[in-house]
């Protein structure tokens, strides 16, 4: 009984926090947090309606990438607006135009730096801004 009451106070209190409490938290934190990142927009593309790329920030400094038919993965530094991506693996299979899958992987590579607004994460880089949403 007392594990049950335990369990019910944690989630309360998270529920109560909200998202944005614990992502004021992980940002101050120097750590990105780990929500599924949907890409919303990409440069000189626009918007992009279908949710086929996403990226991850996982605790242990990996990323983990969804690239239209592709994943790959790879390795993040950073915090506090600064971020640096290394996309170290991914499938080579063949995504049907008109994918962005092989510029998206690209554009992470050379991201710089990070803005991080409630539930929109915008990554900055040579190739542009892309803005993500959780």
């Amino acid at each position: 009984m007392t594990t049950y009451v335990l369990l019910a106070g944690v989630l309360a209190l998270l529920l109560l926090s909200g998202p944005g409490a614990a992502v004021s938290r992980a940002q101050g934190e120097g750590s990105m947090p780990s929500f599924v990142w949907r890409l919303t927009e990409f440069p000189a593309v626009g918007a992009v309606a279908e949710p086929l790329y996403s990226v991850q920030f996982l605790a242990d400094g990996t990323v983990d990438i969804g690239a239209d038919c592709n994943r790959a993965g790879g390795t993040w530094s950073g915090g506090d607006g600064a971020l640096a991506i290394a996309v170290t693996t991914s499938t080579q299979a063949y995504c049907p135009p008109p994918s962005l899958s092989q510029p998206y992987l690209v554009a992470l590579n050379g991201v710089t730096g990070y803005t991080l607004l409630g539930t929109t994460l915008v990554l900055h880089g040579g190739a542009g801004d892309m803005t993500f949403s959780v």
